[in-house]
């Protein structure tokens, strides 16, 4: 699931290169205005990762094996030491790659790299936290912020879920994101935290009643799943074909929907397990990496077309990219992914007075 989301995220940034104009009418219309822009959904799929990332966190709390400290540590050796390696990669091809404007293409794309990088950009960013600079670098990372804020953050989330139970505590969640939202200006303050924290509340949520859900799914037949899967990718994609004027589009309430659509998504997958048998091995493997793949893709994109522009069709600048993505993002994850996971396993079990529980921790990864 990871890894395809990875994909639309990498397939929304490569169209989002492309100049409107040309393309607003005929069948690209009609694909950028229909459910099947599910595949280059880039926004919807963050709200996938941390759906996702609110269920798969929650599990150890759940199951009584994991504790704030050990959690935390794991959570910063997983996320911080990736993200600090990309943001140097960042660093060094803006030192190295002269950056243009490429006319032809978005006025997007062109807004990244073209001023000189100043020190107090990178600054903000290395910390991953208070950061208003690091989009600029690399857009992505609005979201990586977001997610090291949920996850110092997921311990407490979790004793008042597991204290005051789960209705209460997604409706709270719910009006906090709600207000959030009507006061956020950006993607990386501290109000875009609680808007986007609910979806890692409503993962958690989605954790604890995972059985009865995945249970209901299986107890349908066939075409009951196919028609199931029909409406997750209706709801998932509702922001693209709902009529654009409609007074239903506004974006917490988009998130939302789409998020519910996630949720179906989660749970026939679940409720399914030998779906996964039939992916290709690359698009498996590409699961493990999808941290990397997300880190790196839009580097890489951004570098090969301001190399290329000019030279190469924009088709063959995105082909490139995804090569060249993919062969970036296996290197980084065992060269950096695989040894601080493990780190973080080491230094979390220490903390852990009681050694039968070393492999606890293995569902924060």
């Amino acid at each position: 699931m990871r890894a395809l989301a990875a994909l639309t995220v990498f397939i929304g940034h490569c169209l989002g290169m492309l100049s409107p104009a040309p393309y607003s009418h005929g069948p690209v219309d009609w694909y950028l205005h229909s459910p099947l822009r599910i595949a280059s959904g880039g926004h919807q799929a963050v709200i996938f990762f941390f759906l996702l990332s609110g269920f798969v966190l929650s599990l150890g709390f759940y199951k009584g094996k994991t504790s704030a400290a050990p959690f935390l540590l794991n959570r910063i050796f997983r996320l911080y030491p990736p993200y600090l390696c990309a943001l140097l990669a960042v660093v060094i091809i803006r030192w190295l790659v002269p950056v243009q404007p490429m006319g032809e293409l978005s006025y997007w794309i062109n807004s990244f790299w073209l001023a000189p990088l100043k020190a107090h950009q990178v600054w903000p960013a290395v910390t991953m936290l208070a950061d208003s600079q690091g989009p600029q670098l690399n857009p992505i990372a609005w979201s990586l912020i977001i997610e090291m804020r949920a996850s110092l953050l997921f311990p407490i989330i979790m004793i008042l879920l597991l204290r005051f139970g789960w209705r209460r505590g997604l409706v709270v969640a719910l009006a906090l994101g709600v207000l959030a939202a009507l006061l956020s200006d950006s993607p990386t303050t501290l109000y875009a935290t609680l808007q986007y924290g609910f979806f890692f509340v409503a993962g958690a949520v989605l954790a604890q009643h995972r059985a009865v859900l995945i249970g209901r799914c299986r107890s349908l037949s066939g075409p009951g799943q196919l028609s199931l899967l029909a409406v997750g990718v209706l709801l998932y994609s509702q922001v693209f074909w709902l009529a654009q004027s409609s007074r239903w589009h506004v974006q917490p309430v988009d998130d939302m929907v789409t998020a519910l659509g996630a949720t179906i998504f989660v749970v026939l997958a679940l409720a399914s397990p030998k779906a996964s048998i039939v992916l290709p091995t690359a698009l498996r493997r590409l699961g493990k990496g999808a941290y990397s793949f997300y880190l790196y893709h839009f580097v890489v994109l951004l570098t090969l077309a301001n190399i290329l522009y000019g030279h190469a069709p924009i088709w063959q600048i995105w082909l490139l990219a995804l090569v060249a993505t993919l062969l970036v993002s296996l290197i980084m994850y065992r060269a950096v992914e695989v040894p601080f996971i493990a780190a973080g396993h080491y230094f979390a079990n220490r903390l852990k007075p009681d050694s039968h529980h070393s492999g606890a921790l293995r569902t924060a990864a």
